[in-house]
């Protein structure tokens, strides 16, 4: 009768301890599980990282990559800007120099212009004179002309006057050379007399002035 009692509160107890031993057991596998689980979701987030890191260690390399280009594409760039400058500069020096001596051939066309302007000027105020002294000598000339041309008939009448006035007295007939002598009437004397004045005045007619 005692050990029934007793059989039976071992089995309780046994079943009970089972009954605590399967309790435990899951929840251990459900344990396990979520660390399995959490596990496989760390696993598969540092996959992702690792792959992730990959990536931005690609892009890294690529960007540097880019950056390394850009810089010499840069320094190319600066090198043509210099270049470019260094042109511009020595074109600019060149158009300077170019402008200067235009301005100068400019000034000194402008300077010629003018000296020969005035030499021009020079010259038709002296031609103006050249030509108003030829018309003043030919007029000149011309009334010289005329008064030698009268003055060399004036002098071959002269000459004939003087050429009659010989002829007159290696001609003289005897009875005038000896009236010339009259002491009484002198006819012959106041005819010569007659005849010089009138040969004088023939003589002043014809003299130059």
């Amino acid at each position: 009768m005692h050990r029934l009692p007793l059989v039976l509160i071992l089995g309780c107890c046994m079943s009970l301890a089972h009954a605590q031993d399967e309790g435990k057991a899951s929840r251990e596998r459900e344990a396990l599980r979520r660390a399995q689980n959490a596990l496989r979701a760390a696993t598969e987030q540092q996959g992702q990282l690792q792959a992730d890191k990959a990536t931005l260690t690609q892009d890294k390399d690529k960007l540097a990559e880019q950056l390394k280009a850009e810089q010499g594409r840069g320094q190319a760039a600066s090198a043509k800007l210099r270049g470019a400058e260094q042109r511009a500069e020595a074109l600019q020096a060149e158009l300077d120099a170019a402008t200067k001596a235009r301005q100068q051939q400019e000034a000194a066309a402008q300077q010629r212009e003018q000296e020969l302007t005035q030499q021009l000027q020079a010259a038709r105020r002296e031609g103006a004179e050249h030509l108003q002294t030829a018309r003043a000598l030919t007029t000149l000339l011309e009334r010289s002309t005329t008064e030698l041309a009268g003055a060399e008939d004036k002098n071959r009448q002269l000459y004939a006057i003087g050429q009659q006035l010989v002829q007159r007295y290696l001609g003289r007939k005897p009875d005038e050379i000896a009236g010339v002598a009259d002491p009484v009437l002198g006819l012959t004397a106041i005819k010569l007399e007659n005849h010089a004045e009138e040969m004088r005045a023939q003589l002043a007619a014809q003299r130059v002035r």
